[in-house]
């Protein structure tokens, strides 16, 4: 390989031009939800629910599914990185990881989480609610949406277990605050999440309305939903922030040959 050929890339330039361009793209979403939601400077609704951060099949749903799958793929390249050097059972999990955050891309975009936890609510209670006992018995008393019951447990095991595999790994390189700061976050999102499904909330919503001198409840709910779906862009952007650092670390140096 003569030198002519070689290229260098200057892994920490781009990993903040992606930083900067993740946080002024979300900006740039709170903007126009404000301007075609708020504003209302158009009163068809399909035009309105383009940028309505609160409602799935948008462009910041695009935006957050996109990130998500970045990550992942990112994940995928330090797997394939490290496979000269990391066992087969650690090459495996780092495949699997990426799996994750591609899974959580796929299923951000087609409500999946949201229409599975549903759909095994409705399975499970055809029997009546008061047969069930046990661990079911518990989740069918779950007083948000049924997701937080049957399928958020399942995500939050997948989250402590890759968070458990990558903090020494991160901890090494100085990179643990990506992964507090992420999934932190996620937490913080999914725990808004859990309160918008209560019962009563609509109550919380006209009290905060009244409060603050809001003309109607759904300025309020729209701007805690708003919350919620911004801090999941942020936990995203952080943890894709930090896996880049990662990368750019084991592949300080490492010459990549293209051929036909």
């Amino acid at each position: 390989m003569t030198e002519e050929n070689i290229r260098t890339i200057n892994m920490q330039q781009w990993i903040k031009i992606i930083f900067i361009s993740c946080i002024l793209a979300q900006i740039f979403l709170i903007i126009c939800d404000y301007v075609f939601n708020y504003q209302d400077i158009f009163e068809d609704k399909s035009i309105r629910r383009i940028w309505n951060i609160a409602r799935e099949n948008s462009i910041p749903t695009w935006f957050a599914a996109m990130q998500a799958q970045a990550l992942g793929i990112t994940v995928f390249l330090i797997a394939s990185i490290q496979t000269p050097s990391i066992s087969r059972l650690k090459l495996w999990i780092w495949i699997l990881i990426g799996m994750f955050f591609l899974w959580i891309g796929i299923d951000d975009m087609a409500e999946i989480h949201e229409k599975l936890g549903g759909a095994i609510e409705r399975m499970i209670s055809k029997n009546g609610q008061e047969e069930w006992g046990g661990l079911i018995g518990i989740l069918l008393k779950n007083p948000s949406f049924a997701w937080h019951a049957f399928i958020a447990p399942f995500f939050a095991v997948c989250g402590l277990l890759i968070a458990l595999f990558l903090w020494t790994a991160f901890w090494q390189h100085n990179l643990t605050r990506y992964l507090v700061l992420g999934f932190g976050c996620w937490i913080i999102a999914q725990g808004i999440d859990f309160t918008e499904g209560l019962e009563n909330i609509d109550d919380f919503y006209l009290y905060l309305k009244d409060s603050l001198g809001i003309e109607e409840k759904y300025g309020v709910s729209h701007t805690i939903k708003l919350i919620e779906e911004e801090l999941e862009m942020l936990g995203t952007t952080l943890l894709w922030i930090g896996f880049l650092h990662y990368f750019a670390n084991i592949a300080n140096g490492i010459h990549i040959k293209l051929v036909k």
